[in-house]
């Protein structure tokens, strides 16, 4: 993947889930992006911009989960 580009987030959700999801939040995408952004704010990670050429991929500053 080009290490330039965005990034996307994608949650399998059931109708009746995202029914109801739009009913406490008219903007979903908007919320999670609020909810990313105070994440990172409170963890004090700082988003990094991209790599230079000749970097290796472990000095992308790449977050990852537990378990991934």
């Amino acid at each position: 993947m080009d290490k330039h580009s965005n990034r996307f987030v994608a949650v399998n959700l059931t109708d009746a889930e995202w029914r109801a999801l739009r009913a406490v939040t008219p903007d979903p995408c908007g919320w999670i992006k609020t909810q990313i952004q105070r994440l990172l704010d409170e963890s004090g990670v700082t988003p990094v911009s991209p790599v230079s050429e000749g970097e290796e991929p472990s000095e992308w500053g790449a977050l990852t989960s537990p378990g991934l």
